[in-house]
């Protein structure tokens, strides 16, 4: 029996390491001509898009950087090449992501498409438990995170359609793990996934590919610790005073304080794995479906949402090590 239980794993040693080695051959080849290659990226200002644009412009390629600030403009604009062209854009209004598909129109050589559009934009309105929070604070999110991302590339599609090229969604790993302390983020970046998955499948027969990137926790704006415990705590102030008595300030304070300091702690200081990621899904000859960055992301989420939900549920309830609420301890 145990010869058996040898045998076998080994095989499945031998099948992965044969399988990580493939994986790392298929990243090697390019596409190449980065000189032809125009690209929108959105959410340029700062973060995963303002790292991208840097790494694309400095490969050669065309880039059209969305950014939602004019200091995000100038700071860009400044150490980058010629090439990259900013834009104005503001992915929650229709009318800014037309003016957008009109400059980077005007910005394309006669009869060339667009190879890629990066949907980075994101937001992170609100922190804490489901109960604490409004239908407007789910709305928030979902506006930047998922309707704006749609908008974007409903509207460029034909162009993409054009240059037979490449979609590159930024999901999360709470795109596939839902925690509920960050339920409106988790359920926009669902829906980025579902979104992602069927329209991979429909880009199929004309040539195009679409990648997802589900970044773990990454040191970007959006952890700024002081901006994060702001959201908490104003979540936290707008409940209404029958969800603060059910809770009670010792679960709040554990809640915010001791979740958000232990998540930005442990945030990935480094951005080059998820750039690394939208760079091989636009530029790379076999681009993944999916790329999973980060070692929360790969060895903590991913895991939690393969397992059945009685047993992730317990093991998320042990990594949180939350209080009780006061109106739970007496029901």
């Amino acid at each position: 029996m145990m010869e058996i239980i040898l045998t076998v794993v080994s095989c499945v040693v031998i099948c992965y390491i044969a399988w990580t080695i493939f994986d790392r051959l298929l990243r090697i080849p390019r596409v190449g001509n980065y000189k032809d290659r125009y690209i929108l990226i959105t959410g340029c200002d700062t973060g995963f898009g303002n790292a991208a644009a840097k790494r694309l412009d400095k490969l050669g390629c065309n880039v059209f950087a969305g950014c939602l600030t004019e200091t995000g403009e100038t700071e860009l604009r400044k150490v980058c090449s010629e090439r990259l062209r900013t834009v104005s854009l503001d992915v929650t209004k229709k009318d800014s992501v037309r003016k957008a598909f009109e400059f980077v129109c005007a910005g394309l050589p006669h009869g060339r498409g667009l190879w890629g559009v990066l949907n980075n934009a994101g937001n992170f309105t609100a922190f804490g438990s489901p109960d604490w929070f409004s239908v407007d604070d789910y709305k928030r999110d979902c506006e930047v995170n998922l309707w704006g991302l749609i908008d974007v590339t409903l509207t460029f599609l034909p162009l993409v359609k054009k240059a037979k090229g490449r979609i590159v969604n930024t999901s999360s790993s709470f795109g596939r793990f839902s925690p509920d302390f960050a339920l409106p983020y988790a359920i926009s970046k669902y829906g980025v996934e579902a979104f992602s998955d069927g329209i991979r499948k429909s880009l199929f027969c004309f040539g195009c590919k679409t990648s997802i990137v589900e970044p773990g926790a990454h040191a970007t704006n959006i952890m700024e610790k002081r901006a994060y415990l702001a959201k908490g705590w104003t979540s936290w102030e707008n409940a209404s005073p029958q969800t603060k008595a059910e809770y009670g300030d010792e679960f709040a304070k554990h809640v915010i304080d001791g979740m958000i300091t232990r998540i930005v702690e442990s945030a990935a200081q480094d951005l080059g794995g998820v750039v690394d990621a939208y760079e091989h899904g636009l530029l790379g000859r076999f681009p993944r479906a999916r790329y999973v960055v980060g070692w929360d992301a790969k060895y903590i989420f991913g895991p939690l949402s393969w397992l059945p939900e009685s047993l992730s549920d317990g093991i998320w309830t042990s990594i949180c090590r939350l209080p009780t609420p006061k109106a739970a301890k007496t029901t």
